[in-house]
């Protein structure tokens, strides 16, 4: 059972929702939204049997009067107003008004005088409850149509009494609630929580209308109802056993009410163009994953990544496919050419996006930036005709007593380093490696030359740099930034310097 409840679920939020709202684009027939007649209006009457301490026998009434009984049979009519929550659940609101009686034979010696007691009580209940449908929580045929349906309800509910308790063969007033001066005069009515539980059947007489039989059993909070409270006892309640009629109604056009639609049948019915609405769905043309009716291009080639869409995938947003982009991580907002390549004006080596100087002389040496890097005679020019360059690359740092390449403060400088030396393939480079002053001068020389080969290594390995244009050397602690000892880590360092 609990598999026919999770299918009668899962397909019905798929036939109602997925389909009946997308099928129609998809170029198949889409299953319309079916009206209901969700409420209803109702009337019934019936007899009210009354379980507390004045009563006869504990389950058959009392039904005739004579000397020493009286009927224990109360009367009510009901009007009620539901509204169906679909095919299983709904709601209800009812009032009622009603009587109760009851009858005690003597068995005490406080109401042996009067041959007993009897009640006659007069009752307002009004109350909310939650119906369940069980005919469709369990009916499983898929065809047939139904004319009688069984349902349950339950609620909380609040009702008015007076009740009058009098001697049943001198009718004497023996006790009373809703009333003083012994029974003689009206005061406000008692009221008490109430909880109804029932079941009810229900005759299909035509599209909107339906005969019901119904019995609730309504729990007072409470051992009042008879005016006879009595310590240890348990609370008063009384059964309400009706036969009405409830007259259905909804929007235009609805001609079925909800609760007589067995869902599995509308289920079956609709399978046929459920499936061919899955077919229309599923159906991939080019074969990347992506059905025609989602696939914003229906053609593309095989093999080639597409985003939810089908649209070949376009990683940096340049408008050109990752499969034809030359460069798919282009920076946003940069302009490219049909390879997905970013244009470069000056032909520097630097993409236009991220070039401030936009307009360099052909064959000037440039930084990451794109801006001219000056070249000056160095130390060595009195002595040969190399020339270096004075500044424009970044040194990278280290830690205390370390010659490990640190990610987060050199790989990006050293990324920098190897774009101008791509941007420049004939220069050369001369890496030059420090120390702070703490520590011997042999130690910090040997650590310093560790630190400018380890610079030249990542230089190599990761970006591919010629190991014949890179060049070495230690400089120990000999060439310090600073003498301040709280600032020394600028001095464990690696400088780069281009040679031309």
């Amino acid at each position: 059972m609990k598999k026919q409840l999770l299918l009668l679920t899962l397909v019905s939020a798929m036939a109602s929702t997925t389909f009946g709202q997308g099928a129609a684009a998809a170029g198949g027939t889409a299953i319309p939204k079916k009206a209901y007649k969700k409420w209803s209006v109702g009337i019934n009457g019936g007899v009210n049997m009354f379980y507390g301490d004045i009563k006869q026998y504990d389950w058959a009434p009392v039904m005739h009067k004579n000397g020493s009984s009286r009927s224990e049979l109360g009367f009510g009519v009901q009007g009620n107003v539901s509204r169906t929550l679909g095919n299983i659940w709904g709601v209800r609101g009812s009032l009622m008004y009603g009587t109760l009686a009851g009858m005690k034979r003597a068995t005490t010696p406080s109401v042996a005088n009067h041959g007993g007691s009897y009640i006659n009580t007069k009752l307002i209940e009004y109350d909310l409850t939650l119906t369940a449908n069980i005919s469709n929580m369990f009916f499983s045929d898929k065809t047939k149509a139904r004319k009688i349906t069984v349902y349950g309800l339950a609620g909380v509910g609040l009702m008015h009494f007076r009740t009058l308790k009098k001697g049943l063969k001198d009718d004497v007033w023996i006790a009373s609630q809703g009333y003083k001066t012994q029974g003689t005069e009206k005061k406000a009515m008692t009221s008490e929580v109430v909880i109804p539980v029932g079941l009810g059947i229900k005759f299909r007489l035509s599209k909107s209308l339906d005969l019901t039989i119904e019995n609730t059993l309504y729990n007072v909070n409470s051992d009042k109802l008879d005016a006879t409270a009595k310590a240890l006892t348990s609370r008063d309640k009384y059964m309400y056993t009706s036969l009405g009629l409830a007259m259905k109604f909804g929007k235009k056009g609805a001609e079925e009410a909800a609760e007589w639609t067995n869902p599995y049948a509308d289920i079956a019915t609709n399978m046929d163009e459920v499936q061919t609405n899955i077919d229309g769905l599923t159906k991939d043309t080019d074969g990347d994953g992506v059905g025609d009716h989602f696939d914003k291009e229906p053609n593309t080639a095989a093999g080639v990544t597409v985003d939810g869409a089908g649209r070949a995938m376009d990683t940096d947003g340049d408008g050109v496919p990752d499969h034809l982009d030359a460069d798919p991580f282009t920076a946003k907002g940069a302009k490219v050419g049909s390879d997905g390549k970013e244009l470069d004006s000056d032909g520097d080596g630097v993409g236009d996006s991220k070039d401030l100087e936009p307009n360099t002389p052909a064959g000037a040496l440039v930084n990451f930036q794109g801006k001219k890097i000056e070249v000056q005679p160095g130390k060595a020019a009195a002595e040969s005709s190399t020339t270096y360059v004075s500044g424009g690359l970044p040194s990278i740092y280290f830690k205390v007593n370390s010659s490990q390449i640190d990610y987060w403060s050199s790989y990006d400088k050293l990324a920098e380093v190897a774009q101008a030396l791509k941007a420049a393939p004939s220069a050369k480079l001369r890496i030059i490696g420090n120390a702070d002053q703490t520590g011997s001068e042999g130690y910090n020389k040997t650590l310093a030359e560790k630190r400018s080969k380890a610079a030249a290594d990542n230089l190599k390995k990761v970006y591919g740099v010629d190991a014949g244009r890179i060049t070495t050397e230690t400089r120990g602690n000999s060439e310090p930034l600073t003498g301040v000892k709280d600032a020394y880590n600028v001095n464990r360092r690696v400088d780069f310097v281009i040679v031309k």
